[in-house]
């Protein structure tokens, strides 16, 4: 993909050579008390690589599969517009399993150990941070992968550092390809989706089947959220950032949701719901989060 040998670099342009310069990349790593966390910028890869570099020796390193628009760790600050899926695989059949798989893994990482692989495709397209999980789940239940690794804001350990928990596995890029990137249904259209999700905090992960909430028209809750009423051309001005031509579009199909090519941030109701009232959708916050959108979609106001 480049021509720097270094398997750190490589991996890294793979995953970021695509994101705006002015998006951050998260790292996180291991200290005594838990985690501590980093934010560097896209577009300054030597950065990124200086800092895994430098705490790999000594902890478990993880990166941000996907940039952030913020400095902030969740979901409601990944960028509207990914490019790129992953599965995360903990088997020791999972090289066979790949081996098999069409469309092969744009990249391939040995996590630490026999078995324990991250694979990443590069997609065609921007898709938003709920399609980035529809596609990941999909490719997670079709080839055995670990689906509580398939939300937007996935942190995974970097090749050129060390599984610490695997008695200091290194962490190594199997291969970086040129092969071009392929289309959201080329990749996961044909896939079954999984009949039941692992429990999760993240707004994305809960089963449209059991959330009515995901399934209310993105036009109806677009309108209760920012006080415009969705015409034909579909698009409002965003509420996330000074708009004065509308670019916010509005799906009909409450799985696709919302999308402004403006700040190039979109997602579900959760997404819009937690940006414009300033919530982070996790834990205690999720749960006002939920309970303001029952009563603004129920009665059409601003939950007090």
């Amino acid at each position: 993909m480049n021509d720097r040998p270094d398997p750190l670099h490589r991996y890294l342009d793979a995953l970021f050579a695509r994101a705006r310069p002015s998006t951050l990349v998260e790292l996180r790593w291991r200290v005594t008390a838990g985690m501590r966390q980093r934010f560097v910028l896209a577009g300054d890869v030597d950065g990124v690589a200086a800092i895994v570099r430098a705490r790999a020796p000594s902890s478990d390193v993880y990166i941000g599969v996907l940039p952030r628009w913020r400095r902030h760790g969740g979901r409601a600050a990944v960028v509207g517009d990914a490019r790129i899926a992953w599965i995360d695989l903990d088997s020791r059949n999972g090289e066979a399993r790949l081996d098999g798989f069409a469309p092969a893994p744009h990249v391939l990482v040995r996590s630490g150990g026999p078995g324990h692989l991250h694979a990443y495709w590069r997609l065609r397209r921007s898709v938003t941070p709920m399609q980035v999980e529809w596609i990941n789940r999909r490719l997670a239940w079709a080839l055995g992968g670990d689906l509580s690794s398939t939300d937007a804001a996935r942190i995974l350990r970097p090749p050129r550092t060390v599984n610490h928990a695997r008695a200091g596995a290194p962490v190594e890029l199997v291969r970086v390809t040129d092969a071009r990137a392929v289309g959201v249904r080329e990749l996961a259209g044909a896939l079954d989706a999984p009949s039941e999700l692992p429990p999760s905090r993240r707004s994305a992960s809960r089963s449209v089947r059991r959330d009515g909430l995901l399934r209310v028209a993105p036009e109806r809750y677009v309108a209760v959220l920012t006080g415009q009423q969705v015409g034909r051309s579909r698009k409002v001005r965003c509420p996330l950032h000074e708009d004065s031509t509308p670019s916010l579009h509005v799906y009909r199909d409450p799985e696709r949701g919302w999308y402004c090519f403006g700040c190039r941030r979109g997602g579900s109701v959760y997404d819009l719901a937690a940006a414009v009232w300033h919530i982070e959708p996790h834990g205690s916050g999720f749960v006002a989060l939920r309970e303001g959108l029952r009563a603004a979609l129920q009665t059409d106001r601003h939950p007090r």
